[in-house]
């Protein structure tokens, strides 16, 4: 297997595309840590991984909140020494809050921010010396296709998205210094937990653009997924599960603004 012996640790791994990363590369050979907010969510999560992982294999989880930067670093020290190393971090956690620019508070800005841009820059800075120190390895920020664009409703959201590629360009340049890979992986509206309480909050347009008959961008997590592992390995800084949702996208919205 291409990951076998792996230590792979991922952020915001209990539910949707980071379970389903998770999931996939315990098949694949890799020992794997997992962390989210949700003890009772890590728990089923790991026994899947458990499941169908390899025997002999590393599963076990850290109860984390990403807006806590202490508890992040003692995270940190504790998945070392449970996987005794670190070959790739993905940094996964995030939510979505969508509405007009009207509509959202200050603290609907800042939430977004912190959760989804200083979350990842928590981790990566958490684990930044042991990879300095090791010489090699991959830091993997999943971002969004909206931080290639963005579009009604998303202005909040994908500034925090943008951010995320800002940072792991620089990051990026420092860290080839060292062995180390920096990349972001930039899924499309994917069919997850989150996104139930996403719909709710989403002006009627913007769920025209997604959920229109003139598109179909909802995509399954196992499609996303697979977009990851094959990129994975690739040279490929950013990542794209799909062209096709995000090309669709801007046609239905020219369109929309067109008439």
């Amino acid at each position: 297997m291409r990951f076998e012996g792996r230590n792979v640790f991922i952020v915001g791994g209990s539910a949707g595309i980071g379970k389903g990363l998770a999931l996939e590369f315990a098949k694949q050979g890799a020992n794997v840590v997992i962390a989210a907010r949700n003890k009772k969510a890590l728990e089923t999560t790991v026994a899947e991984l458990r499941t169908i992982g390899f025997k002999n294999a590393i599963f076990d989880f850290v109860v984390a909140d990403v807006s806590n930067v202490l508890q992040i670093q003692k995270v940190a020290k504790k998945v070392l020494k449970i996987l005794r190393g670190l070959d790739l971090l993905i940094c996964n956690s995030g939510y979505a809050k969508v509405g007009k620019v009207e509509d959202l508070s200050e603290s609907d800005f800042r939430t977004l921010m912190d959760v989804n841009f200083f979350g990842h820059v928590k981790f990566v800075r958490a684990f930044h010396a042991h990879f300095l120190k090791q010489g090699f390895g991959d830091i993997v920020l999943v971002s969004s296709m909206l931080a290639t664009f963005s579009i009604y409703g998303y202005g909040a959201y994908s500034a925090s998205k943008f951010a995320i590629i800002g940072f792991a360009q620089s990051l990026r340049q420092e860290m080839m210094f060292h062995g180390v890979r920096v990349k972001v992986f930039l899924p499309p509206t994917t069919d997850t937990p989150g996104l139930e309480k996403e719909n709710r909050d989403k002006p009627e347009l913007v769920k025209e653009m997604e959920m229109g008959s003139a598109i179909n961008s909802v995509h399954s997590v196992g499609k996303v997924v697979n977009s990851f592992m094959n990129w994975f390995p690739k040279k490929k800084f950013l990542g794209y599960a799909t062209w096709v949702s995000m090309c669709n996208t801007v046609i239905l919205f020219v369109q929309l603004f067109a008439k």
